[in-house]
């Protein structure tokens, strides 16, 4: 097949419509690895959420036959890890206390499996119990027991911002309102459990291969609590199952991987069960926040005032950054002349919290579509209006110092609008069913540290064939086949003359991380700078031979030509040959991108450009609400994206719904429960609900092509900003269909009826029983 009738061109950028996924080898997952001589690794984990470890007991198990190795956290430098300096409050495994239910406190290795269960009940560990701190409220009590052993104090961090005259624009607002909003713990939801293999070889160098997101980070965390050199660990990725950012952090499993393989001069494999998942390791940030928003008469936001408290469990790891991002995202999809914040992240006794889908914009973004939606009832605005009329537009720069090139945003309003059929629904209107909005941004990969880049490197093969080989990590979002895509784009061949490298930290240049929707743009970036290097090193070979400049060469369609005589040419892989065979010359492009033009924003602060791309989208949803039960239907979601020029629009799509569909669960459903002393209640899959594919809605999305100056072909990040619209979308959507208002996540069936009931004995003076009626109680 030609390579016009396989690509479609809009433009600079390439839309591959047929695309087959790249792959590398037989996939292989985590648990899936193998190594001669392997043991097996087990953690034991402490039955409270908060108390002092008086002493650990492990010679009866390793008196047991089998067991090759035990380890506490004593068998550390005792070094702690942090995201940042001042917020280094994190051990491999704790030394002198537990911190929340599910810690693990001692790890053993063994032959089998079932050895090393036998081994575990072995371990006799002596507790002293603690007051538990659950509730950001019980952690700023002033005789509150401390959390974490490196800090003064409960509270992690602070992030206090003032852009603009906020006094000023609530003056000369004609309408201001106030609302509180909550938000529960809830887990983040991939399938694969954490899984590592970790060996050590004669010169004590350790090879670990775990489902990790982002290697880099895990590498550098890792290496800092070792107290070993960077070049003492290696890092090789097997495919990931699922990540959804739950996977950056080093975790105990990792650690105790090592060091028992340490101690035991044999490979050391740990594969965790789900309910290890559900019960002790990453959760996103229970939220307590309070908005108000002022506004002129024709709807225009004048000015917003916020304050927020996030409990994030009892080490920081990326919370700073999540205080700070709640408040800096306030700031946009809307224009917002003036804002005020201040926000506190917490210590609590329950598990840790990191980063999850689209981070705290999700949260920030319900609170602000939720209230924005409230406003424009009073001012007697359409839901569609008000929005439209806020939207942030081209070369639009936010108070905080956000800049926005490019914005598809009204744009992707009314196509949703449209799409959903907004203006006919209000022509006949079903009793229980409505249709709720929110907008969101979401940036292509922030600018979070001065090391923060990408890099790729491309290997020529003889045959003309090349191998693009990146620091990313492919964890089902497609990064393997868009690189490929760009990469065959850039050097003229064929898609499937590209095949993708093994993520491997010794043969790959770093790579800051897969979060934060930056895999397409940076690592985009660096694919093309990278084939550019390649053309260009072949270009100075192949350039005499053509009589012309290496800068006149071009590569398309499979060949190698001069720019304005196309007739003096060759195909691709006979100057490929040239290069090897004649000149003995095998090359490798290198390319890296890092967004160093932009801000490092200091986050207690918060001024500043801290990202270039940002993605808009707006969502619709339609849902039905059960009257006698308090259900709720998902029937339709429309999404208008602009994700800039799609790179794969099936995997832009697949993505932009994946992100709603996985919010869906946090809005209706989840939640993390703890009893009164911090023990995790709901941690199997039997009591903790997740929407299937029965519960989601039918999904449509409704692309806007913009052309982002930054972005890889005109690409921006895609996948996050409809987590972040989702939650405000059913939230108004519940209100439309039946005038319930719920500001406390989730929105179970039992909040929506206790409400309906509590306004209809309102309405008949007293009087009990499920609430029912007609189309006239919904607004």
């Amino acid at each position: 097949m030609s390579m016009k009738k396989e690509l479609k061109v809009v433009g600079k950028s390439v839309e591959r419509t047929d695309a087959r996924p790249k792959v590398t080898g037989k996939a292989r997952y985590a648990a899936d690895l193998v190594a001669p001589g392997m043991l097996y690794g087990k953690l034991l984990r402490s039955p409270f959420a908060h108390a002092k470890i008086v002493s650990i007991d492990t010679s009866k198990a390793k008196a047991l036959p089998g067991v090759l190795g035990v380890i506490t956290g004593r068998d550390f430098p005792g070094v702690p890890f942090g995201t940042r300096p001042d917020t280094r409050d994190t051990l491999p495994m704790p030394i002198t206390k537990v911190h929340h239910f599910g810690e693990g406190v001692a790890a053993v290795a063994a032959v089998d499996e079932d050895t090393a269960e036998e081994a575990l009940d072995l371990i006799k560990v002596e507790y002293e119990e603690l007051p538990v701190v659950l509730t950001a409220e019980d952690a700023l009590k002033p005789d509150a027991p401390l959390v974490n052993e490196f800090m003064k104090s409960n509270i992690c961090y602070t992030s206090d911002f003032l852009f603009g005259d906020v006094e000023k624009g609530f003056k000369e607002a004609d309408y201001v309102r106030e609302e509180t909003f909550s938000s529960q713990r809830v887990t983040v939801g991939f399938v694969e459990p954490h899984a590592c293999l970790a060996e050590v070889d004669n010169s004590g160098r350790i090879l670990l291969q775990g489902s990790k997101q982002s290697p880099y980070i895990t590498w550098r965390h890792m290496c800092r609590a070792l107290d070993i050199p960077l070049s003492d660990m290696r890092i090789v990725n097997p495919f990931v199952g699922g990540a959804f950012s739950g996977k950056h952090d080093p975790m105990d499993v990792d650690f105790a991987a090592v060091k028992l393989a340490q101690v035991t001069g044999r490979p050391v494999k740990i594969v965790l069960n789900y309910d290890e998942v559900l019960a002790a390791y990453r959760q996103r940030n229970a939220m307590n926040a309070t908005i108000r928003l002022g506004l002129k008469k024709d709807g225009r936001i004048s000015a917003l005032y916020a304050e927020n408290i996030l409990e994030g469990g009892p080490i920081s790891g990326i919370g700073p950054f999540n205080i700070y991002y709640f408040g800096a995202f306030l700031n946009i999809p809307y224009k917002i002349p003036a804002i005020e914040y201040h926000g506190k992240l917490v210590y609590g006794n329950r598990a840790p919290c990191g980063t999850v889908r689209g981070q705290e914009i999700v949260l920030a973004q319900f609170c602000l579509d939720s209230i924005l939606h409230m406003a424009g009832e009073d001012l007697g605005i359409d839901p569609v209006d008000i929005r439209r009329i806020n939207a942030v537009t081209d070369n639009w720069t936010c108070a905080n110092g956000i800049k926005c090139d490019v914005s598809g945003l009204p744009e992707c309003i009314d196509k949703m609008a449209a799409k959903i059929g907004w203006k006919e629904s209000r022509v006949n209107k079903s009793v229980g069913r409505g249709i709720g909005f929110s907008c969101a941004s979401h940036p292509s990969g922030p600018r979070l540290g001065g090391h923060f880049g990408s890099a790729v490197v491309i290997k020529l093969m003889e045959e003309g064939k090349v191998i693009v080989t990146h620091g990313g990590t492919e964890i089902g979002q497609g990064a393997n086949t868009v690189f490929c895509q760009m990469a065959a784009e850039e050097l003229g061949i064929p898609y499937e003359d590209v095949m993708q490298g093994a993520s491997d930290s010794d043969t790959t240049i770093f790579d800051s991380g897969m979060f934060g929707d930056r895999c397409t743009y940076w690592d985009g970036n660096a694919t093309i700078a990278a084939a550019r290097d390649l053309k260009k090193q072949l270009a100075e070979i192949i350039a005499p031979e053509l009589k012309a400049m290496p800068e006149e060469i071009e590569f398309a369609d499979y060949r190698v030509f001069v720019r304005d005589n196309p007739e003096r040419g060759m195909d691709f892989q006979r100057a490929v040959r040239r290069a090897y065979y004649e000149k003995g010359a095998p090359l490798y492009g290198r390319g890296y991108w890092a967004a160093t033009d932009i801000d490092l924003v200091d986050w207690k602060t918060g001024k500043g450009n801290l990202a270039h791309g940002l993605d808009f989208i707006a969502t619709g949803i339609e849902l039905e609400v059960d009257r006698q039960t308090g259900k709720v239907s998902l029937l339709r979601c429309v999404h208008g994206d602009d994700a800039g020029q799609p790179i794969n629009p099936a995997m832009l799509e697949g993505q932009v719904n994946g992100g709603s569909a996985h919010m869906t669960g946090h809005c209706l459903w989840e939640e993390s429960l703890y009893d009164e002393k911090g023990r995790a209640l709901n941690y199997t899959w039997r009591d903790y609900k997740q929407p299937t594919a029965v519960d989601v809605p039918e999904y449509f999305v409704e692309h806007v092509h913009t052309y982002d100056p930054y972005g890889p072909f005109g690409a921006k990040g895609a996948g996050e900003a409809s987590s972040c619209s989702t939650l405000a979308a059913i939230a108004n959507g519940i209100y439309d269909a039946v005038g319930v208002r719920i500001k406390d996540l989730p929105i179970t069936p039992e909040k929506i009826l206790a409400t309906l009931n509590e306004r209809k004995r309102d309405e008949q003076g007293g009087s009990t029983g499920f609430a029912s009626g007609g189309a006239d109680e919904a607004q």
